[in-house]
């Protein structure tokens, strides 16, 4: 069971470094691409809360890597903190569905806009595999504590 609770946090870990640097990937990419104001705007506010969740998520996993998830409390405990993130991360990763389809429709009135579109889209779609990953290492560790006897 510790080898599940370490694999979902550096799962975790992964992820939320993943944001911050999509985020900060994104920020330097947005000035060489055509993009409207409010797509822009968006696409900025979204860099800033995948800034911040990155944040929380390193800081909720440092809290975890001193607990030996050896009893049931320990891993309930870390289930607690990875979900709570999981559901900030899950959070900021809904915004972007907006702003790909907004990205999607300039992207089809003008093949000038597409790059914004691949952009994001690409951005997009790594931070979803990361955190599809980290989801299922934490869903292992239910499962796994779900089966133990306490």
């Amino acid at each position: 069971m510790r080898t599940a609770a370490q694999s979902a946090i550096e799962n975790a870990r992964e992820c939320g470094a993943r944001m911050g640097v999509s985020a900060q990937a994104l920020r330097k990419a947005l000035p060489s691409v055509r993009m409207e104001a409010a797509e822009r705007t968006r696409t900025l506010e979204l860099c800033q809360q995948l800034s911040q969740v990155a944040s929380e998520v390193a800081s909720g996993v440092a809290g975890l890597d001193a607990v030996n998830a050896q009893s049931s409390d320990e891993i309930r405990e870390v289930l607690h903190t990875l979900s709570t993130l999981e559901a900030q991360a899950m959070q900021v990763l809904s915004g972007f569905a907006f702003l790909v389809d907004s990205l999607e429709q300039a992207a089809e009135r003008d093949e000038a806009n597409e790059p914004a579109y691949a952009l994001v889209i690409d951005a997009a779609a790594g931070l979803l595999q990361s955190f599809e990953k980290a989801k299922s290492a934490t869903e292992a560790l239910r499962t796994a504590l779900g089966g133990r006897r306490q």
